[in-house]
């Protein structure tokens, strides 16, 4: 069932005005005139560096049979005639009320996913269990903020009946923003931790900020994760003032919550869990790697059941679970190598996960990590970088590469862990290096990629062979 937007519901909803009056409905929205627009509604947004009013021509070019500006280019009028133009103040502003208006006539449940750790692959994963069951949407990849968020929405066609939209942030009040344009049914902060601490400058800050999206959905039904000690006291604060919508816990060391799982077994393919959903014991294994992973499960677990999913079929749908591109991924090598990717986000959680996950799986031949600088870590990026290297040094790896320019405090840290074996420095990215090291590995290495995503770390897989990334 393909989603239509009536040219009159598109300017009432953004407040606009009809220049033109062309096609009476659109297919759909677009933003990216390298795509296919064909029957489109265009939005010409306008960011820190592009204007999409400079691309106008392009979009027509490429099928739009709507303009949504705020203003006309005279070289686009004669062209502007035989397509629907409504010209409004600001484009993004007249997205987010056209995304809300629409969200509002939707039947769909909503789910809000946020958090400083796994929410990315906590949408993946509650996607993939709600749509054994349901007619589903979710975000694309990362679209979680003030734009994807909208475009999410957007995506909601008739029939659906369940929404899984992330969203991000990294200034206090961005959650309070999406949470009244989305209008939660059922919201979650997976974790606080310290990504994006280099904007919040404190750990008690980003609390604050990810609360925004509990206190904003009062009505929604509150999944807490009572296993990290700031989304605890958001519990904690909760549960004697709970909304309308009602309170899901979840936990791998409290029993009595109401998603309970603990890691049995580890591989370097698979996860096994077991535990409880709702009241209903059951064991599960899922093909993904890392027992951090256990809380992305829990997370998606608790918010399938805040819909309503029964606890056989959430369990019945957990091996189904996958991770996305660069999240814990698996890539073979033409070698033979498998090689961990993991490079698309990082910060001192998520490394300090990795790093405990890789000293647990034994290993008669090398291990080898390739780790990326963690970026918006602000003025704390030496120290955190020194703490990792700490971290590192007190490993069984027996062959590390450091990228990026904190690599003199990782080194620090390394020497303090008295680390003897094979460590590469360098500021930024060097084929060569990469070549080096890909000529040591064999194909019984365990093997590690992550950093952030700004350090482009496929470039050292695509150096060592892999191809598709």
């Amino acid at each position: 069932m393909n989603t239509q937007f009536d040219l009159d519901f598109v300017v009432k909803s953004t407040e606009g005005t009809l220049l033109h009056q062309g096609p009476l409905s659109f297919t759909g929205i677009g933003t990216d005139t390298r795509k296919d627009l064909e029957g489109q509604l265009f939005i010409a947004l306008k960011g820190e560096n592009f204007d999409a009013h400079d691309f106008l021509s392009a979009a027509l070019d490429a099928g739009a049979t709507g303009l949504l500006v705020t203003h006309l280019p005279e070289d686009l009028a004669a062209r502007a005639q035989k397509v629907s133009v409504v010209k409004v103040d600001d484009t993004l502003t007249a997205l987010q009320r056209l995304a809300h208006t629409w969200r509002m006539r939707s039947k769909a449940r909503f789910i809000a996913i946020t958090g400083s750790n796994g929410k990315t692959t906590t949408k993946g994963f509650c996607d993939t269990i709600l749509s054994q069951n349901y007619k589903t949407v979710s975000s694309h990849g990362s679209f979680n903020n003030h734009w994807g968020v909208p475009l999410t929405l957007l995506t909601v066609k008739p029939d659906t009946e369940m929404a899984v939209v992330e969203m991000g942030m990294n200034h206090a009040g961005e959650l309070t923003t999406l949470a009244r344009i989305a209008k939660p049914d059922v919201a979650i902060v997976t974790t606080v931790g310290r990504s994006h601490i280099g904007y919040f400058g404190s750990e008690e800050k980003i609390a604050q900020a990810k609360e925004e999206l509990y206190l904003e959905s009062p009505k929604a039904v509150h999944v807490f994760n009572l296993d990290n000690s700031y989304t605890r006291e958001m519990w904690e604060r909760q549960k004697s003032k709970p909304g309308s919508g009602g309170i899901k816990t979840f936990s791998s060391f409290k029993s009595d919550a109401d998603v309970h799982m603990r890691v049995i077994r580890t591989g370097m393919d698979h996860i096994e869990v077991s535990g409880h959903i709702g009241n209903v014991p059951g064991a599960a294994t899922v093909p993904v790697f890392g027992r951090q992973n256990v809380v992305n499960l829990m997370a998606a677990s608790a918010l399938a059941l805040s819909v309503g999913m029964p606890p056989e079929e959430i369990w019945k749908a957990l091996p189904k679970c996958r991770t996305g591109w660069g999240r814990n991924q698996v890539i073979q090598l033409p070698s033979g190598a498998s090689v961990l990717f993991d490079a698309y986000n990082a910060n001192p959680e998520s490394m300090a996960a990795l790093i405990k996950n890789i000293f647990e799986i034994p290993s008669r031949r090398l291990k080898v990590m390739v780790l990326g600088e963690m970026l918006e870590l602000g003025d704390q990026a030496e120290v955190l970088h020194e703490q990792l290297g700490e971290m590192v040094g007190n490993t069984d790896v027996d062959l590390i590469w450091f990228i990026g320019p904190s690599k003199e405090a990782f080194k620090r840290g390394i020497e303090r862990g008295d680390f003897k074996k094979s460590l590469y420095l360098s500021n930024t990215y060097e084929e060569v290096l990469a070549l080096k090291i890909g000529s040591m590995i064999d194909s019984q290495d365990i093997i590690v990629v992550k950093g952030s995503r700004g350090l482009k770390l496929e470039r050292v897989l695509r150096a060592w062979g892999a191809e598709d990334l």
